[in-house]
C-alpha cells in the first residue's frame, strides 16, 4: 500500500526533532536563494535547466525541522553538503509542468514553464537534487546542481519593486511563524482601496476557519500591492489553464516570485480581480482565486488545503475531509494533517 510504511515513521520522526536544534546556523546564511528553472518537456520526458539564482532576502522559512518528513506533491528536493553528504534541507512541491503533462497537448508536443524553488543558503558547497515522485512514492532523480560559493557572481540581487506593503496580522518573528503573503492581479492604480478591501476580506474568512482560527499566534499575515501593467495582468494569472475554464494559475511562476518576495512567506494567495468562479493551487507554491466570486469563501479555503498539504480535489466538505485521496487515507480529518504540516514551522 501506498506510503504507509513511510508515514507511520512521520509522527515519531517529529516528536523526535521538532525541539532540537538542526544546524540552520552550522550550515545555512541567514538568506534565501531563489532558483529560477526552466522545467521542459512532453507527457514521456522532462528536464531542467537553470536560468538564475537570486538573493531573495532575509531566510524566513523553517528553522528547526529543515527536513521535511512529508513527501508529497510531485517533486521533492533536497540540499547536501557536498564534502560530507550530510542533509542539510527537503521540501516539495508540484509544478504547473507536472499538471500539463497530464493533458492531451503534452501527448501532442513539448512546452516549456518558467519555475522556481527556494532554500536557505548553504556555507559551504552544496549539492541541490531534484526528485520526480511517481504514484507508488518512488522517487527518481531529475535534476542536480551544485551550489559553488567560490563561483563568481553565483547570485543575482532580486529586483526591488519597493511595492506597498499591508500588515494584516503580526504574531512576531516570521522564522517562527507560518507567514502567508497575499497579491492581486488585475487591479488598477486607483484601485488601491479595493484591494484592502478584498485583502481583508481574505484574511477574515481565512482566519476564521478551522483549523487557522485556533491557531491565530503562529501566524503572520501581508498583503503586497502589486502594480499593474496595461494587460491589468502582472502575476499572468491564465485563467480556463489546462483547459478547464474554472481553473487559474501563473504560467509565469517567476514573475510571482519577484513580488512576494518583499514580504515574509512561506505560502501565498493571489487575489484576482474578477467575479467568476475561478481558483487554483500548486502544491507549497501559491494559490489563486477570484475575490468577489459567489463562493469565494469555499474557493480560499478549498484551495488553500491544495497548496499547504497537497491533497487532491473533494478533499474539503465544511470543516473535515471526506475523499478517497491518497492524502484522506491516511489521515481521514483535515485538520488534523495541516495541523502536523504547521507544526514543522512553528514547533
Amino acid at each position: 500500500m501506498r506510503r504507509i510504511a513511510f508515514l507511520l515513521t512521520i509522527i515519531a520522526f517529529i516528536s523526535c526533532t521538532r525541539n532540537e536544534d538542526n544546524g540552520f546556523g552550522k550550515h545555512f546564511i541567514d538568506k534565501t536563494l531563489r532558483i529560477n528553472l526552466v522545467h521542459t518537456g512532453d507527457a514521456d520526458s522532462e528536464a531542467f535547466k537553470l536560468d538564475k539564482i537570486y538573493d531573495d532576502g532575509l531566510w524566513y522559512g523553517r528553522t528547526k525541522n529543515m527536513v521535511n518528513p512529508y513527501r508529497l506533491g510531485a517533486y521533492f528536493y533536497e540540499v547536501r553538503d557536498v564534502a560530507t553528504e550530510e542533509l542539510l534541507y527537503s521540501d516539495c512541491i508540484s509544478t504547473v509542468f507536472s499538471e500539463w503533462r497530464m493533458t492531451e497537448e503534452a501527448q501532442q508536443k513539448k512546452r516549456a514553464f518558467n519555475e522556481s524553488i527556494r532554500i536557505p543558503y548553504p556555507i559551504k558547497n552544496a549539492k541541490l537534487t531534484m526528485y520526480k515522485i511517481d504514484s507508488l512514492d518512488i522517487t527518481e532523480p531529475v535534476w542536480e546542481y551544485v551550489i559553488d560559493r567560490r563561483a563568481k557572481a553565483l547570485v543575482e540581487p532580486t529586483q526591488n519593486h519597493n511595492n506597498r506593503l499591508v500588515r494584516l496580522l503580526d504574531s512576531g518573528d516570521p522564522k517562527e511563524k507560518v507567514d502567508i503573503v497575499i497579491l492581486g492581479d488585475g487591479y488598477t492604480l486607483d484601485e488601491i482601496k479595493k484591494f484592502d478591501a478584498d485583502a481583508l476580506h481574505f484574511y477574515n474568512i481565512f482566519i476564521n476557519a478551522e483549523p487557522y482560527r485556533d491557531r491565530k499566534t503562529d501566524f503572520n499575515v501581508h498583503a503586497v500591492q502589486v502594480p499593474p501593467v496595461k494587460s491589468g495582468n502582472s502575476l499572468k494569472i491564465s485563467s480556463g489553464s489546462l483547459g478547464h475554464e474554472k481553473y487559474a494559475l501563473a504560467y509565469d511562476e517567476w514573475a510571482f516570485r519577484e513580488y512576494a518576495t518583499q514580504a515574509p512567506y512561506d505560502y501565498a494567495l493571489i487575489l484576482i480581480n474578477d467575479e467568476n468562479n475561478c481558483g487554483g493551487s500548486l502544491f507549497n507554491v501559491y494559490t489563486t482565486t477570484a475575490i468577489r466570486s459567489q463562493s469565494d469563501d469555499y474557493i480560499i479555503r478549498h484551495e488553500l488545503g491544495h497548496q499547504i498539504v497537497g491533497s487532491a480535489d473533494r478533499f474539503y466538505s465544511d470543516d473535515t475531509a471526506n475523499d478517497s485521496t491518497d492524502v484522506s487515507n491516511y489521515y481521514h480529518d483535515f485538520n488534523e494533517l495541516i495541523n502536523k504540516i504547521l507544526d514543522l514551522h512553528t514547533k
